[in-house]
């Protein structure tokens, strides 16, 4: 590892330390070094709140003139919630900028680097750029395609069921399996699950780890005909909650939620790419899906679905009557299955958990990048 990346990866580090709490904001961390010294650290805690360069440079205070800065995206160059992080860097009298990746905002777009360099500074671009652009990758998702990044994580028993007849799934997996759940939501911006999991589960879908949270991720329900109690846990006002239903639902509409329209497409299927644009515009960058069966199959016939979360507990229902894993309508042959890339497979005992990318979705974060 060189120098350079060494440093990098303390950005990440650093970055790390907000995942899920800035959005619609990127994870950033910036280090400022001289003499192979680390003397200033930062990262952008919230949106709102100063960015990672800025409190990196006010740790560094006087000790930054003629520093490196380090971090793993691009200093924004536009006006706000706070000043350009660009001018920020040139003020202090910065002597080199190394940057993971360009920032793919419209509003950013090499303009932070290009600034940079009209004031003399030596920037360099595209270090550790890979695990840059993988620990923003809702944010890129958003930026160049208008969708969240869709993390589907599903739990079922060896035989493929994830409730018993009388629709009953607590719980299929694990102690660990659970923890490993409570990580992802605690790294999301949003939770979805399907009007059925809703109602049979009543679930809070809130991150529940024991350790300090500032913000709860938001919840969102695909309940199309309205017919969730306004009892549920999830109109709780622990978070924002989201509701897609048709125009035409007659349901309860609860104070405590915010109902969107649930629009149909051509087929007659629920359009589920347009809650996704929506959840975007709403400042959702990665959206972890916790089922059903029904909401996990008609985002996978979508090619919706970017990652998956797949945990396998030694059990078996051996029942036709309980719920398969997957529900869809559409009928598959071998020429049209499901891929996945790069895929990983983790004992979380006793429970396995498989992961991986749907097909194509690795190639997105592995895209060319400004290198220089």
């Amino acid at each position: 590892m060189s120098q350079d990346e060494y440093f990098m990866s303390i950005c990440l580090d650093l970055a790390q330390k907000a995942a899920g709490q800035t959005a619609p904001n990127p994870l950033v961390g910036a280090v400022i070094v001289a003499d192979g010294e680390i003397v200033g650290r930062g990262h952008h805690e919230r949106a709102g709140l100063p960015h990672a360069e800025p409190n990196a440079l006010v740790a560094a205070a006087e000790r930054a003139k003629g520093a490196t800065l380090y971090v793993n995206l691009e200093p924004c160059s536009h006006y706000g919630r706070t000043p350009p992080c660009a001018d920020a860097v040139i003020a202090a009298g910065i002597k080199r900028v190394v940057v993971g990746v360009q920032d793919s905002n419209v509003k950013v777009n090499g303009g932070g680097i290009a600034r940079l360099r009209e004031a003399g500074i030596d920037v360099t671009v595209g270090v550790l750029a890979d695990q840059c652009r993988y620990l923003n990758r809702g944010f890129f998702r958003v930026m160049e395609c208008g969708l969240p990044w869709v993390e589907l994580k599903m739990a079922c028993t060896l035989d493929g069921r994830i409730a018993d007849q009388s629709g009953r799934s607590r719980y299929i997996t694990a102690a660990a399996a659970l923890e490993r759940v409570q990580k992802l939501r605690r790294e999301c911006d949003a939770i979805m699950v399907g009007a059925a999991t809703a109602r049979l589960d009543d679930p809070s879908l809130t991150v529940r780890d024991g350790l300090p949270i500032s913000r709860q991720p938001r919840r969102v329900v695909v309940d199309p005909h309205l017919t969730l109690d306004e009892k549920a846990k999830i109109f709780d006002g622990q978070s924002d909650t989201f509701i897609f239903s048709l125009p035409s639902a007659t349901g309860i509409k609860p104070d405590k939620a915010e109902f969107m329209p649930l629009k149909i497409r051509e087929d007659g299927g629920y359009d589920l790419k347009d809650c996704l644009a929506t959840l975007a515009a709403k400042g959702v960058r990665r959206l972890l899906v916790e089922g059903g069966g029904v909401l996990a199959g008609a985002l996978l016939d979508a090619n919706l679905v970017d990652q998956i979360y797949w945990f396998m507990a030694p059990k078996m229902l051996v029942s036709s009557g309980s719920r398969p894993v997957l529900a869809s309508d559409k009928g598959r042959s071998l020429d049209d299955i499901v891929e996945l890339e790069e895929v990983r497979y983790e004992q979380v005992l006793p429970d396995l958990l498989v992961t991986g990318y749907c097909k194509g979705r690795k190639q997105f974060l592995e895209q060319p990048l400004l290198k220089s």
